[in-house]
């Protein structure tokens, strides 16, 4: 029996989708990576497959591999393996290698005559051929299916970076005649069709999580977080709880110990300080957060009773409301939900 589960509501994934569908001129992909971000790629795909998606974007083929089965699309793999073996395993299991650098272009080139795809780096800095160093002539192939970047600042469109971002891969892209282009994020989306290329893939904000960093969040909430309750106790004023004893009661309280702790995602910074939610009455979180378990403050909440559910983040905390108290990020939160927190699809 699991004492964590995070229900995830496929409808409201959908309607996340539909969002960025509204908003894009071309082709709207989908970024299932970090198993569809801690949710369950194999069921996000599957929905998003019924609702038109054919283009999905993972980290390794590992991950491309996971989903084979519920494909029908073109699964693009932004981390291929350094190699001429790993470059014609991603092909071989029907996959599109995302080309990183000018000696894999070269390699991706001799392969065979299968599809490849190139990510151009216009100022991330991390992964991707330099926007000063590529030339033109070694772009120059028919098995050029799509050429991609990714915006830093996306999350603040006010961000200038923006706008020379787009200038850099405009400078290479101009000068090739019929490729197709991938640029925008899930907030790159948002940004109007400038920012989105011929292929939109949005990640984060298929999830629910805000994809700005300023703005509000246009997308639904699609997970909701919650552990069960284990054990409930009244204890007197001048009694400590937990590891270290962190926390003493300054009066008389009921304790609620929860089935979740940081082997779960539940991060161990909000010790003392962070809440989950029992319908709209916030629960504090006292003493350590443990491995396994955690301490909530109930006192306010009579009618709490052993076997309940208790949300640590979803309809009533919001996800990136929690994140930023643990000086974190949606993308974290969901990414980083543990094995034994159920997936419950709704």
């Amino acid at each position: 029996m699991s004492f964590a589960r995070v229900r995830v509501d496929l409808d409201a994934l959908v309607s996340n989708y539909r969002l960025f569908q509204s908003c894009a001129e071309g082709e709207v992909g989908a970024v299932v990576k970090a198993n569809g971000y801690g949710l369950g790629a194999a069921p996000v795909v599957e929905r998003l497959i019924a609702e038109g998606c054919r283009s999905f974007f993972v980290a390794t083929l590992d991950e491309a591999l996971e989903i084979r089965p519920q494909v029908n699309a073109d699964r693009y793999v932004f981390e291929p393996p350094l190699s001429l073996e790993g470059i014609q395993a991603t092909l071989d299991a029907g996959c599109i290698p995302v080309i990183n650098d000018v000696e894999l272009l070269e390699v991706a080139q001799r392969a065979s005559r299968q599809r490849f795809a190139v990510h151009i780096d216009t100022g991330m800095e991390r992964l991707g051929i330099p926007f000063q160093s590529i030339k033109v002539a070694q772009l120059m192939s028919e098995n050029l299916h799509l050429l991609m970047t990714h915006l830093a600042c996306a999350d603040d469109p006010d961000d200038p970076f923006n706008e020379e971002q787009l200038e850099r891969f405009h400078g290479v892209t101009r000068q090739l005649k019929g490729v197709r282009t991938s640029i925008g994020n899930s907030a790159g989306t948002l940004m109007g069709a400038r920012f989105q290329g011929d292929i939109a893939r949005p990640g984060i904000g298929l999830y629910g999580a805000n994809p700005f960093s300023k703005r509000e969040n246009p997308t639904s909430i699609v997970a909701t977080c919650e552990a069960r309750v284990l054990s409930i106790r009244d204890i007197e004023a001048g009694t400590s709880i937990g590891y270290g004893r962190s926390y003493t009661c300054e009066a008389p309280t009921r304790i609620a110990v929860v089935g979740i702790g940081y082997a779960d995602g539940v991060p161990r910074v909000l010790s003392n300080c962070g809440n989950f939610a029992f319908g709209e009455k916030l629960l504090p979180i006292r003493g350590y957060i443990s491995m396994d378990v955690t301490h909530l403050d109930v006192t306010a909440c009579p009618e709490l009773k052993i076997g309940d559910w208790v949300e640590f983040f979803g309809k009533n905390i919001d996800c990136d409301d929690v994140a930023k108290s643990a000086n974190s990020l949606g993308y974290e939160f969901l990414t980083g939900l543990g094995k034994r927190v159920k997936r419950l699809y709704v």
